[in-house]
């Protein structure tokens, strides 16, 4: 919800803000500064959990959400609505955060998994629903969307009565237990760190189709949120489809980060290249395949890299990254925008750069084709 809901109806803010100074800068913070602060936050409210509950920060968390979220129906100043959307994203990292945490305590070995699996093939119906949504309120007024954010007063009470706080050493002695086989393997900080970096980059071309999409049909001759919002969400159908594949498909790791790069690189030349709001969707839907793709592929890379003495502190490393470049995709792509003179010249340099990727990812599978790998988890060494 933080940042798909809002993308039908970022470029009528644009207009409504069109005479206040830096407004792109500040649309752009809109979008993304959620983003930022659960890059910042989330280890420090991680660790507020322990120490004070995590069911009790998750309630609260739920109703910051719901006040800051719905503040911009009344607020009318930019940065105003600026500083509050910065308040739901301090909100948001201490609801993924904890949420995560009492996911993990609640359940455990494939059960936990399967609710995971669960959890993380929803997100891309969810990201589709809420841009449909988002377009179909913001048909009449663009802060009709920002009411959405009212569901955190309803998350609140139901956090209240059917969420439990574990108690933490007995939640600590079950993932010991379950986990002791792999307490001594190594750290390998370097392999995090480059996957880190790839999922910094990956994730800027992530954000891409969900923020940018309804700015590339306006300027094509799409102006009604309400079907910005119906073809950004044809469009996400894709998403899901790519997870699902990752699934299904039994490759390397790295043939599936090259592939997902490949479809990237696709789907942003036809956005850029061809005319007309119908290849937007297209190139839309080729995109969104691969950002599928892309997203349980380095988060697995990732997670089979860490010991499970350090696997919190990697994922947490991970996590900062993924949602770092969530933040900074909208300020990157203002800056192409300037720099290219148009959005498509600035969607062009990121299609030549996921292609440039793909061939990397590519010639490094190659470079490592006589390592094994078992069927969508990383190679011990790329």
């Amino acid at each position: 919800m933080a940042s798909a809901m809002l993308s039908p109806v970022l470029p009528r803010m644009t207009a409504y803000f069109q005479h206040q100074p830096a407004v792109d800068l500040l649309i752009s913070l809109v979008a993304g500064l959620p983003a930022l602060f659960v890059a910042l936050l989330a280890w420090p409210f991680g660790m507020l959990g322990d120490r004070v509950g995590h069911k009790r920060v998750l309630f609260w968390a739920t109703v910051v959400y719901g006040v800051f979220g719905t503040a911009p129906v009344w607020l009318w100043s930019l940065p105003q609505i600026v500083i509050s959307r910065g308040c739901v994203g301090v909100a948001e990292a201490a609801i993924m955060t904890c949420s995560t945490t009492l996911i993990g305590d609640y359940f455990a070995d494939g059960r936990r998994a399967r609710y995971l699996a669960l959890q993380t093939g929803t997100a891309p119906l969810m990201a589709m629903t809420v841009i449909a949504l988002g377009g179909a309120l913001g048909d009449a007024n663009w802060r009709n969307p920002f009411l959405a954010y009212g569901f955190g007063f309803a998350l609140a009470p139901l956090t209240a009565l059917l969420l439990w706080e574990p108690t933490r050493a007995g939640s600590a002695r079950l993932s010991r237990a379950m986990d002791s086989a792999q307490t001594s393997a190594p750290f390998r900080w370097g392999k995090l760190v480059l996957i880190c970096g790839v999922t910094l980059f990956a994730m800027t071309a992530f954000l891409i189709t969900v923020v940018q999409t309804g700015f590339v049909l306006t300027e094509r001759g799409l102006s009604s949120p309400a079907k910005i919002g119906l073809w950004q969400g044809v469009a996400s159908l894709a998403n899901p489809l790519g997870a699902l594949t990752f699934g299904l498909v039994r490759s390397r790791v790295l043939a599936k980060v090259g592939s997902s790069f490949a479809l990237l690189s696709v789907g942003f030349f036809v956005i850029a290249l061809l005319p007309g709001w119908h290849s937007a969707v297209l190139g839309a839907v080729i995109a969104n395949y691969g950002a599928g793709m892309i997203l349980p592929t380095l988060i697995t890379w990732a997670i089979a890299t860490l010991p499970a003495a350090q696997r919190g502190t990697g994922t947490g490393l991970w996590m900062a990254a993924s949602f770092l470049g969530q933040f900074l995709s909208p300020l990157v792509v203002l800056g192409l925008r300037q720099l290219t003179g148009s959005l498509s010249g600035a969607i062009l340099v990121y299609a030549l750069a996921c292609a440039l990727s793909a061939l990397t990812a590519i010639a490094c599978l190659i470079a490592t084709s006589r390592t094994p790998a078992l069927p969508g988890v990383a190679p011990p060494a790329p």
